[in-house]
């Protein structure tokens, strides 16, 4: 007892830990990847998820649950072995104090692996497949460290601003009629991640080609015609905004070596939330800046954000 007290602390902590473990390899689920609706986008993720469903099915499916388990325990099994050579003096203290910190985390478990899930997916992306587009729901902070919420969709590589135009769209390499294009672009999904915003930015982009200066240009009037198409399909009194991002000048060794088409995509944000006197494009900047397959401001020529409606 003198030697439980003493060390109580020490005990305690064992226990825990020992606890969590025991926990963790009882009842652990594995959860989807965060973020699968961008992987599912990507051919190479598309192939390992579809070989990690394979594994999970049938008699091998079994076997590789088992490993998994084994190998997410096998890296705890020195400590636990520490552990126990420390609490080997008192064999039934420890037992009373390690059976007590199991039962603990046990029914804790819950709670231990939604903060664990939490760590996990802090610093990702809510993203939401439709069947046109990918609707990023991303925060950043401006300069006074106030916060704001946005949804930035953007439209699938079907749908790419024309190279050499500055109000044309095209659909698998093909120019949209005009008086189809708000139809064709602003399609029901998009128009639902548009509805509760609280103010849209309509973005223009243009890719590499050409005179700095002239395409620079060419992005500020594709950002006033993605402001006209999205007029129709807000509430009259929701703010809209351009934003124009200019040219695509970051030399890109791992993009897309097939063209510069992707560096002008069709893109529209909402503004979700913000806090009082929130500066919206620090903050969308903050928002955008290191994100994977979206535009980082630090990738075009420049960030001008002005009113349209």
């Amino acid at each position: 007892m003198q030697e439980l007290i003493a060390n109580l602390p020490l005990y305690a902590a064992g226990a825990l830990a020992v606890g969590f473990v025991i926990g963790w390899m009882l009842c652990y689920v594995e959860r989807p990847v965060a973020g699968a609706a961008v992987l599912a986008a990507a051919g190479a993720a598309t192939a390992i998820a579809t070989q990690d469903e394979k594994r999970r099915k049938g008699f091998f499916g079994w076997l590789w649950r088992g490993y998994r388990t084994y190998d997410r325990g096998a890296g705890w099994f020195d400590r636990i072995g520490w552990l126990l050579g420390l609490l080997k003096t008192n064999a039934a203290v420890s037992v009373l104090v390690l059976g007590t910190g199991a039962a603990v985390t046990y029914n804790m478990r819950h709670d231990i692996f939604q903060w664990w899930n939490g760590l996990e997916t802090a610093s990702l992306p809510d993203v939401r497949q439709t069947t046109n587009s990918t609707v990023f729901a991303i925060d950043g902070h401006d300069k006074a460290g106030r916060r704001g919420s946005f949804d930035v969709v953007v439209l699938n590589k079907s749908f790419l601003w024309v190279v050499g135009s500055s109000d044309a769209l095209e659909k698998d390499g093909q120019i949209i009629p005009r008086h189809q294009t708000a139809s064709a672009v602003l399609d029901d999904e998009v128009r639902a991640a548009l509805a509760d915003t609280r103010e849209v930015i309509a973005v223009g982009t243009a890719s590499q080609e050409g005179n700095a200066a002239d395409e620079t240009a060419r992005a500020q009037l594709r950002a006033q015609r993605a402001a006209q198409l999205v007029v129709n399909a807000v509430p009259s009194n929701v703010p809209i905004w351009t934003l124009n991002l200019g040219q695509y000048r970051d030399p890109c060794t791992d993009c897309e070596s097939g063209g510069t088409s992707w560096q002008r995509p069709f893109i529209v944000i909402g503004v979700k939330n913000a806090e009082p006197e929130t500066n919206i494009g620090e903050a969308l900047a903050d928002a955008m800046t290191g994100r994977d397959r979206l535009p980082s401001p630090t990738s075009y020529s420049t960030f001008n954000l002005q009113r349209y409606r």
